[in-house]
């Protein structure tokens, strides 16, 4: 079980996240856009203690070792990851397998047919799912082929409005924007929530750039590392 402090700035900024994910309703995507830090450690955090609060059960996407990477991280900050051993994950690509991975698809051939029936018979098994999505960007920095990219946008696209689920893409920007085919424009079309985050050596600001609950648009937070070390240690 994760478990974490409820302090000062931060029990008001775990605050603000409970109120943007409330608003979101299944069959949203959101896509939650970093900067190269350790944003996307403490956001998996905060998403998994939200779904714990609101008993969500939680699927990961794990692409290319992503969930690897983020596990890896939080334990060298001195955070208990015993909690990844209970998360459901669907992996494709990548060799090191973390948490309760429900099916491993190489990244070859056929790989979205294959995720795509993965991910539909999980949904038969379990409902009101909140899915976060690590490393998609990294098949965009692999790919060179127009078809490739416009395979997995339309993957994104057909599961928009998937009843069974609330989607959350966390996707590094830096990388996205140095693939061949930049994703980013396309995504931020295509989702319904834009969350921008904005990062400075012992801080971040969080901002909504786009939102289906339209009080929340522009809306901006900030987050000091040394508050979230005191919530999370």
């Amino acid at each position: 079980m994760l478990e974490y402090k409820s302090v000062g700035v931060m029990k008001r900024v775990s605050e603000s996240i409970t109120r943007i994910m409330d608003s979101l309703k299944m069959g949203e995507t959101v896509l939650f856009i970093y900067e190269e830090s350790l944003i996307p450690e403490f956001s998996f955090l905060f998403f998994v203690e939200y779904a714990s609060r609101r008993g969500i059960p939680i699927i990961v996407d794990d692409i290319l070792d992503s969930l690897y990477v983020v596990k890896q991280h939080l334990e060298f900050i001195g955070i208990d990851t015993s909690f990844f051993d209970d998360v459901t994950v669907v992996k494709v690509g990548g060799t090191n397998k973390v948490g309760n991975v429900y099916k491993h698809i190489p990244l070859e051939g056929a790989y979205r047919e294959k995720y795509r029936l993965a991910v539909k018979e999980l949904y038969k098994e379990k409902t009101n799912i909140l899915n976060i999505v690590l490393g998609i960007e990294n098949l965009f920095y692999l790919s060179t082929k127009p078809t490739d990219v416009l395979g997995v946008v339309s993957e994104l696209i057909s599961f928009l409005g998937e009843k069974s689920r609330i989607a959350i893409y966390l996707i590094n920007k830096n990388i996205a924007e140095m693939a061949p085919i930049n994703p980013l424009p396309i995504f931020e079309r295509i989702a319904s929530t834009v969350i921008y985050t904005e990062s400075h050596p012992r801080k971040a600001v969080i901002r909504i750039d786009k939102c289906s609950s339209l009080e929340l648009v522009g809306k901006s937070f900030i987050i000091e590392i040394e508050d979230i070390l005191q919530y999370w240690r």
